[in-house]
């Protein structure tokens, strides 16, 4: 039985063990978490060797991702993802059928210039919307990016998450919500993505972010799913979830080595 998705930790620049999971067990779509990293291909060359294997024979899975903090850190760096022939597969704020199933999308971290729902720091929102935020910047701070739909946010700001990226998805429901950041059970968490998973009626978190393999339960028995670095998660039909590529691990955004709490799988 072949999986109907494969669920890609952060890249970070390395693209072979999703190429090879791909061909080896020819999923209906492959979803990327974040972080993809490309500061000198795009994600159209990067994954080009996806489409010669379609010409040999395979088929070509729906690819979907969503932005991690990275995709903004250079002018490149974004170009190389949201200027890419891919754009259209941001599931970031929105829900899409993914192989049959509604899934829905949370990319970007949570920053304390816009909003930091957690610990010591959380407080209310300084920014609820991109416009919001626009419209107090002087014209030097303001950028322009590739395939811009927010025009004038700083760069950086791209891949923060406000809070009308919640409001967005209010209303709708999926059964599998993808983000960068984690849920609660893991110990760098927020309990906001508890919350929208709740909203969605989601019974599935997969994130990335912080490059680690784990899975556990929100308090509401959501199941949650982390993916290590560059490794590979696959669904199958019976929503058996199983690792195919062991992901590496590595310090979470705070430099610090995560460790994941809530009841085991």
């Amino acid at each position: 039985m072949a999986p109907d998705i494969l669920f890609y930790g952060d890249p970070h620049g390395l693209f072979d063990p999703l190429i090879e999971a791909v061909a080896r067990h020819r999923p209906r779509a492959v979803i990327l978490l974040g972080d993809m990293e490309l500061r000198e291909q795009s994600l159209d060359t990067v994954l080009a060797p996806l489409r010669e294997a379609v010409a040999a024979g395979a088929t070509m899975p729906e690819i979907y991702w969503i932005p991690g903090n990275h995709e903004s850190d250079t002018d490149a760096a974004w170009a190389h993802v949201f200027g890419s022939s891919y754009v259209a597969g941001n599931l970031h704020a929105r829900v899409a059928e993914v192989a049959g199933r509604p899934v829905a999308g949370l990319g970007g971290v949570f920053r304390g210039r816009v909003w930091y729902p957690r610990g010591p720091r959380c407080k209310a929102p300084v920014f609820f919307t991109r416009n919001e935020h626009v419209a107090q910047l002087p014209e030097r701070d303001r950028w322009q990016g590739a395939g811009d739909r927010e025009p004038g946010l700083p760069r950086r700001h791209r891949t923060s998450i406000y809070p009308e990226d919640i409001e967005r998805l209010r209303g709708l429901r999926a059964d599998i919500l993808i983000t960068h950041e984690a849920p609660s059970p893991h110990a760098s968490g927020f309990d906001t993505i508890d919350g929208l998973a709740e909203l969605l009626g989601a019974v599935l978190i997969v994130h990335g972010h912080h490059h680690q393999d784990y899975e556990a339960y929100t308090p509401d028995g959501v199941r949650v799913r982390g993916v290590g670095r560059a490794g590979v998660v696959g669904l199958y039909p019976d929503g058996r979830l199983e690792t195919l590529t062991p992901g590496t691990g590595g310090p979470d955004a705070s430099g610090q080595e995560p460790a994941a709490s809530g009841r085991a799988s």
